[in-house]
């Protein structure tokens, strides 16, 4: 059975390659014509793969880390890889259908545009294999493994590459890290992608614009650049107003400033 939001999908991908209806001698329509999407985001084990990392991550919340990792964490992410680690098609593993058709139409014109660019096929699989990635990435930072937390998050990453939560966790290990400049240029990209989570209510995009923006304010302060983590911390105090950890750096900063800082 399609599922209702399927046909929207589809037809967001057809707006950008057309309906291949005519005669299509020049290569580019030809490729418009052949060019294939496949939707398995709503199939019965992509929803079941789905439950089974929302109850890793309730797992992790009870203390549970390391069982999680191992055990249903590592189960998706087995499943997935054995079914697409080695395709050649552009897999993505999309949080929702309007990012799904958002990746997928990026990668029909990265491959109508010719020069060998993109696969002649995308497939979106579902938002749990990255999110369990994501899931086993938060884990480690949790055991304080940051370089296997690193790892993780990258994966979850090419397979959602506009995903504010899956960059905004990336950006904390960094931080963790102390590979501040490379942090900060992952912060300044979340509140731009913030806006393709559609389905996230206005608090939660609002509290991770405000979270990005404190961690470009910590990196900048790392950097020295005080004038410009001040900047940030107020912008997420414009967005959340007497917000304590922004109010608590802002003085840190006034302090630095009276020591020669």
């Amino acid at each position: 059975m399609m599922h209702p939001w399927r046909p929207a999908v589809i037809a967001c991908v057809i707006a950008v390659l057309g309906t291949g209806t005519t005669p299509a001698a020049p290569a580019k329509d030809k490729a418009r014509q052949n060019y294939a999407i496949v939707v398995h985001a709503d199939s019965a084990q992509s929803l079941a793969d789905e439950k089974e990392v929302r109850d890793a991550v309730m797992a992790m919340r009870d203390g549970k880390v390391q069982e999680a990792i191992d055990g249903p964490l590592t189960d998706v992410v087995n499943r997935y890889e054995k079914a697409y680690g080695k395709s050649k098609d552009a897999v993505f593993s999309a949080r929702t259908p309007g990012q799904g058709a958002m990746y997928m139409t990026f990668e029909a014109v990265k491959y109508m545009g010719g020069a060998g660019n993109g696969s002649a096929k995308a497939i979106d699989v579902g938002p749990a294999w990255a999110k369990a990635y994501w899931a086993r990435g938060y884990g480690y930072s949790e055991l304080k493994r940051f370089p296997e937390a690193e790892a993780e998050l990258a994966k979850a990453i090419a397979l959602s590459p506009q995903d504010a939560q899956f960059v905004n966790e990336l950006a904390y290990v960094y931080q963790m890290e102390h590979r501040f400049a490379d942090s900060l240029a992952l912060f300044q990209k979340v509140p731009e992608f913030v806006n393709t989570m559609d389905d996230w209510d206005e608090a939660t995009k609002t509290d991770f614009r405000c979270t990005a923006l404190r961690g470009q304010g910590y990196d900048l302060v790392e950097l020295k650049r005080l004038d410009e983590a001040e900047a940030a911390y107020k912008a997420c105090l414009a967005l959340t107003p007497d917000e304590p950890k922004s109010l608590g750096e802002l003085e840190y900063i006034k302090g630095l400033r009276a020591k020669g800082g």
